[in-house]
């Protein structure tokens, strides 16, 4: 009896020895193939980009005079859907927002599909992608073109995203970041809430916040 009772209780620990490390091959399979953690989120639902400031990046003034105010506020956001998150990549299919500095000195409105990297070493937290879509950039200088002269473009644009998630929960993420927004469309020449006389690029800050699940 007492040796079938320590045959029994060697067998019974070589089958939890045997279990555990299956558990943890398991886990280590699942690290070396990029699956997220399983406490971080992974399917946002909804997402919201709040745009308060800007900075103009354009060549100012020509023969209309008037000036180009680097830094701008004003009321602005973007809602994108359905973004998801991988290990070390993640994708935007569709994201649309407005833009409005004080005195409507800067108007910007676009519809995008974003896609990027998370980087490596920063616990999923660091961002960087680039976006493309459709979208307008207007920024006022003057008004001596039979209404505003405006630089930027209309149609087809890029723009770069970089941001920081100061939270990345299961279930929502926060952070900030900065978008540079670069019209490749030439539209000198053209009218879009003014008359545009070149092009010029613009960078927005961003807070943010994103809801979905692990």
């Amino acid at each position: 009896m007492p040796s079938r009772r320590g045959i029994l209780l060697a067998l019974s620990v070589a089958v939890a020895l045997s279990a555990r490390a299956r558990v943890t091959r398991a886990a280590e399979t699942e690290t070396e193939t990029g699956a997220p953690r399983s406490t971080a989120l992974r399917q946002e639902w909804v997402g919201v980009e709040l745009t308060p400031v800007s900075m103009a990046l354009a060549s100012c003034c020509d023969e209309h005079g008037g000036s180009l105010d680097k830094f701008q506020a004003g009321p602005g956001g973007t809602l994108r859907l359905l973004r998801y998150r991988w290990e070390h990549a993640y994708v935007i299919p569709i994201q649309a927002g407005v833009y409005v500095s004080s005195g409507n000195a800067t108007i910007f409105t676009h519809v995008q599909t974003e896609g990027g990297v998370i980087v490596p070493g920063t616990d999923r937290r660091l961002e960087l992608g680039m976006g493309a879509g459709l979208g307008i950039l207007a920024m006022k200088y003057a008004v001596q073109c039979d209404g505003s002269c405006i630089l930027g473009g209309s149609g087809w644009l890029i723009s770069f995203a970089a941001r920081y998630l100061f939270l990345d929960g299961p279930r929502v993420t926060v952070g900030a970041g900065a978008r540079v927004i670069i019209p490749v469309t030439d539209s000198r020449g053209t009218e879009s809430w003014g008359y545009f006389t070149g092009g010029g690029n613009m960078i927005l800050g961003a807070l943010e916040i994103g809801f979905g699940r692990s």
